[in-house]
């Protein structure tokens, strides 16, 4: 079976492909569209990071096509639709940026708390504006943190060791999970006007766009420092550019746009107590190690016959059982939906009872399937699928029992 690999990835990950039997793998780093149409015709993967287009139109040219893995999280560069009518699974690597993103957005807080880059750049240029780059401490300054998911967390930690007060806002996060990492949970509103640090860590759905807006900043502390390494469109662009030019944000860092790359005549670059970087996110080498290695692992697995590992768009399911399960997938995660918009507000715990002819089946795929409508488009840092869904469940406090009635 042939493997393309049409965007660099760790040479650990490619070796891992090349010693395992029966695969050829082909190493193709920047392709034209036009190229990547001509390698898919016989290959049974793909693996790509965020450049390499996989469309509707490489699909359908690549009729062996089992498996497309993504080498990250963002999935927007793979068409989703066209692999899943293909029946081609798309898998992604969600955990390897954690740490990294987590480590991006601390740095941000201290550029924008000590004037590091002006300091910097003044030095380059001959100055010296000791008096005028007056900072402030992290120290007993508390910090907002919006969604707290696995990297929200990690910032969290790394705040607490700076002796900030942090709180957080997440619909989803429970007592018990707030109190466990040392943090106390509030309501939207109260985040605004407590913070003198706020961050976000939320994934870019309807109802988190442009969350952050002209009446957000209006309940904000005149000096609030304001910061954004989740997903462009959370913090209205123009609303932030105001706050920052009448100073009611003090600094703010940002490195993800409503568009990418941001464009060259773009307001923000202009704007002096705004750090911009590249959507570097995830762009260190353990990351970028850590992803390519796991993104090979479940590309191989899934051409040998193995388990799914971070499907994108389907179940985690025994071939032979997947005609019988397939509407009840459905039901339950529709049922998971309903039940989270009924309990209006966070969980504790989640109860599954199975009964009938079903119980003879594996009940974890139906469970996930569950979970992850309970989640859909409301908890963490990236796509809920049926393979991270109970990770995140787990990560925000939340217990889930089974039971098989017969």
């Amino acid at each position: 079976m042939k493997i393309l690999v049409a965007d660099r990835i760790s040479p650990l990950g490619v070796e891992y492909l090349q010693k395992q039997d029966g695969f050829e793998v082909v190493e193709a780093y920047g392709s034209s569209p036009e190229k990547v149409l001509e390698l898919v015709a016989d290959v049974s993967a793909i693996i790509v990071r965020s450049d390499t287009k996989v469309t509707k139109e490489v699909m359908a040219g690549a009729p062996l096509l089992k498996a497309v893995g993504r080498a990250g999280v963002g999935v927007d560069n793979i068409d989703i639709e066209a692999a899943t009518e293909k029946g081609v699974i798309v898998m992604n690597t969600p955990g390897g940026n954690t740490i990294a993103t987590a480590e991006l957005t601390f740095t941000h807080m201290m550029c924008g708390t000590r004037a590091i880059v002006r300091g910097a750049t003044g030095m380059r240029e001959g100055k010296w504006e000791r008096k005028e780059l007056k900072g402030s401490e992290l120290r007993a300054k508390t910090l907002a943190v919006l969604g707290f998911g696995r990297i929200g967390a990690e910032v969290a930690k790394r705040a607490q060791a700076f002796e900030m007060e942090v709180i957080a806002y997440d619909p989803y996060l429970t007592e018990d999970r707030a109190k466990e990492m040392e943090v106390e949970k509030v309501e939207l509103e109260d985040a605004f006007s407590r913070a003198d640090y706020l961050t976000v860590h939320m994934p870019l759905t309807d109802e988190t766009r442009n969350m952050v807006d002209e009446d957000a900043f209006s309940k904000m502390k005149d000096g609030v420092r304001v910061f954004n390494c989740a997903r462009g469109g959370i913090i209205k662009e123009t609303a932030l550019a105001e706050a920052l030019k009448s100073g009611k944000v003090a600094a703010a860092g940002l490195d993800v746009y409503e568009q990418e790359p941001l464009p060259e005549d773009h307001e923000f670059r202009s704007i002096e107590n705004l750090n911009l970087t590249p959507h570097l996110g995830a762009s260190t080498a353990e990351a970028q190690e850590s992803v390519g290695v796991e993104i090979a692992e479940a590309v191989a697995e899934v051409l040998q016959g193995g388990r799914i590992r971070n499907a994108i768009n389907m179940p985690s399911i025994d071939p032979k059982d997947i005609e019988v399960l397939k509407p009840y997938l459905d039901l339950c995660q529709r049922m998971g939906g309903f039940a989270r918009q009924a309990a209006m507000g966070t969980a504790s715990s989640i109860h599954i009872t199975y009964w009938g002819g079903i119980v003879d089946f594996d009940a974890v795929p139906l469970t996930r399937a569950v979970l992850k409508g309970w989640l859909s488009g409301i908890a963490g840092d990236e796509g809920i699928n049926d393979v991270n869904a109970p990770h995140k469940i787990k990560a925000l406090g939340i217990e889930v029992e089974t039971i098989k009635s017969s």
